[in-house]
């Protein structure tokens, strides 16, 4: 998903060192019953923890569902959890950590683009499959890495639909971009602009600031005089709020696209009474998707914590259950090892997940549905869904 861009030179070279393969430790036949060791990583801590907070929620919800169902036996799973701080370095050090020490099979994670482009350094020299559920960063699966693949659309994905459905659903001619300067915001707004150019919207200015920014009246107000159809916030949840909140203390009243921040309740704390009315682009909205499992994941959340999941708890599970499905049927062919895994988890197609059907594509990339939301008073409602 989200996180800074930056050089992983030393991270390649620490990746070198970390090339532990263990397919013929782990290989084991159908017959055999054994504990397999699972690798998340995310931050759980700090500024941006809910990315990685709700995402390991939904891991560990599913993880219960299969060890109830006997979904992978004789097989067991045991979950081994890291906190990466949204830190790149960290993150490839708890994976170099899971693969050395914990001998995991199989890697969850990341949940910010920066660390998941530092940790897949690590986990392909190793040659163990690395599946996330939230980075979005299209350079992720465009270094040819059969080790890595996402079941998260790509930020390409996000803008390209996002430009859709301005223009279809909102007829909007004009649009204005305040942009996250790292490997979060910067796709997104390039590929916005393609797609933007293809379908003849005109772009009236693009603004890149910097993730420790909280003060944004200059560049709002330098914004509010092209009076664009919808300023478009390619950011976090905590500036997008910042900005929201700012462009309503300068009395700006222009439609918003803030991403994924609708979709986070801290979002509407930052911004207040300003959110109302925003919208964003979820990856997985409750209740968007009519299908039986999607309504019996809501249906058992909604039983368990007395509300309904968010977007990263429903990616979370789903996460968790497309690596289970990928070692039952690596287990149905004989063995379960690291190539046996990766070698199903690209071969996912039409998986009836809980946000969606879920197809991993052979770069990497997952074809899945994206809906679009309004924040209307303290609640967000489906505005449309892209199937």
């Amino acid at each position: 998903m989200h996180s800074t861009r930056t050089g992983f030179r030393s991270l390649q070279l620490l990746a070198k060192g970390a090339a532990v393969v263990l397919a013929a430790s782990v290989s084991l036949s159908a017959a055999q019953a054994a504990e397999l060791k699972i690798g998340y990583f995310g931050p759980l801590s700090g500024p941006v923890a809910v990315y990685g907070t709700e995402s390991l929620a939904g891991v560990n919800f599913a993880l219960e569902e299969i060890a109830r169902n006997g979904m992978i036996a004789p097989h067991t799973i045991k979950l081994i959890s890291a906190d990466d701080r949204a830190d790149p370095g960290a993150a490839a050090q708890a994976v170099r950590r899971m693969i050395e020490v914990d001998e995991v099979i199989a890697i969850l994670g990341g949940q910010t683009s920066a660390g998941t482009a530092a940790a897949i350094e690590v986990s392909r020299a190793a040659k163990i499959p690395q599946l996330s559920p939230l980075a979005v960063d299209p350079a992720l699966t465009k270094q040819n890495n059969p080790w890595f693949a996402r079941i998260a659309p790509s930020a390409d994905q996000f803008s390209i639909n996002a430009v859709q459905w301005m223009v279809n659903s909102r007829k909007a001619k004009s649009a204005y971009l305040l942009v996250r300067n790292d490997n979060w915001g910067n796709p997104l707004a390039d590929a916005f602009e393609a797609k933007a150019k293809e379908m003849g919207m005109v772009i009236k200015g693009r603004v890149a600031y910097e993730p420790t920014a909280r003060e944004f009246k200059p560049m709002l107000q330098k914004m509010a005089a092209t009076n664009p159809d919808f300023v478009a916030v390619l950011g976090y949840y905590t500036e997008t709020g910042l900005m929201v909140k700012q462009m309503s203390e300068l009395g700006v009243k222009l439609p918003v696209f803030a991403m994924t921040a609708p979709g986070v309740p801290q979002y509407l704390d930052i911004a207040g009474p300003a959110a109302n009315g925003t919208y964003g682009s979820l990856y997985y909205y409750s209740g968007s998707i009519d299908s039986d499992n999607a309504r019996r994941f809501v249906r058992n959340w909604q039983a368990k914590f007395n509300r309904p999941p968010s977007q990263y708890e429903g990616m979370g599970y789903d996460a968790a259950y497309v690596l289970a499905d990928s070692i039952k049927r690596a287990n149905a062919k004989g063995k379960v090892t690291p190539q046996s895994i990766r070698d199903a988890i690209f071969g996912v197609k039409d998986f009836q997940g809980a946000t969606g059907p879920i197809t991993i594509l052979p770069s990497g990339d997952a074809k899945r549905p994206m809906p679009f939301v309004q924040v209307q008073g303290k609640d967000i409602k489906l505005d449309y869904l892209v199937k």
